[in-house]
């Protein structure tokens, strides 16, 4: 019982002692008789939490708007297995159609060749071009004309046109 009444009389000293160290304010300065301003001491103030608001403006000077691009008109020619073309052999298409030949025939690959040297460009040249199976051939007819072509190498083979209007 002793040793707890030493150990607490022991911090209520402490404690005690604790409370009455503080510092001592710095003394004024008295004015000097020179021509510099007097310096009065002033509390050095508490810091106190703060909240700061912080705005982000996006803002591009001279933005130009971005131009959306026109989309591609497309026209589809599907190779069947039972030899046949969906939706026919000839097209009408207008400038700047892009016409898709597509191979849904899991049995065979189909072809397209040109007809002349003049729209070969357009088939890949005067060699055929063989479509497989689940594959598709694109060619974009951005000149008016009538494009001449064959399908193949299975009988019948289908004499096709593209008529760009």
């Amino acid at each position: 019982m002793k040793k707890l009444l030493v150990v607490l009389a022991i911090l209520f000293i402490g404690i005690l002692l604790a409370g009455c160290s503080s510092q001592q304010a710095a003394p004024v300065a008295t004015p000097t008789p020179t021509a510099a301003p007097a310096i009065n001491a002033t509390e050095v103030p508490t810091t106190v939490p703060t909240t700061a608001v912080v705005v982000v403006v996006n803002k591009t000077a001279n933005a130009t708007p971005t131009a959306t691009p026109t989309p591609v008109p497309t026209y589809t020619i599907t190779f069947t297995q039972d030899l046949t073309i969906v939706p026919d052999a000839t097209a009408y298409v207008k400038a700047g159609t892009k016409v898709i030949w597509a191979n849904t025939d899991p049995y065979k690959p189909h072809s397209i060749q040109a007809n002349n040297v003049q729209t070969s460009a357009y088939f890949g040249g005067m060699n055929p071009v063989v479509v497989p199976y689940g594959k598709t051939y694109e060619a974009t007819f951005d000149k008016v004309g009538v494009y001449d072509y064959t399908t193949g190498p299975y009988q019948p083979q289908t004499e096709g046109k593209i008529v760009v209007q």
